[in-house]
């Protein structure tokens, strides 16, 4: 995804092939192991204007993350913002305010 302001170089200069993509918000697990392989998203995903949501669990939010994608253990999903049911839930969670990072837990 291009920078949403600030940039000198348009991001497709860089790759011919590149198309913005829009995403609603990043599902990001707090008990990833090591924990460099997702310090970067928040930083990025603010500089893009994406909301953070924070996933924690008591038996962790990567296996969370992993049931929603039919996998075992995710440590980051990005939502793409299509206007289906999961983007429904996401502007639930994030209210009025989208750029605003949120939290999600889980009582299981």
């Amino acid at each position: 995804m291009p920078p949403v302001s600030g940039s000198s170089q348009n991001a497709t200069s860089r790759n011919a092939k590149a198309f913005p993509l829009q995403l609603q918000a990043i599902l990001l697990a707090t008990d990833c192991n090591p924990r460099w392989l997702t310090k970067h998203l928040p930083s990025l995903a603010s500089s893009r204007e994406v909301p953070v949501i924070f996933v924690k669990d008591k038996k962790g939010g990567s296996f969370k993350l992993g049931e929603m994608v039919n996998l075992k253990t995710a440590m980051a999903i990005g939502v793409k913002a299509r206007g289906n049911a999961i983007n429904q839930l996401i502007a639930e969670i994030l209210g009025d305010n989208p750029v605003t990072n949120g939290a999600l837990e889980s009582e299981r």
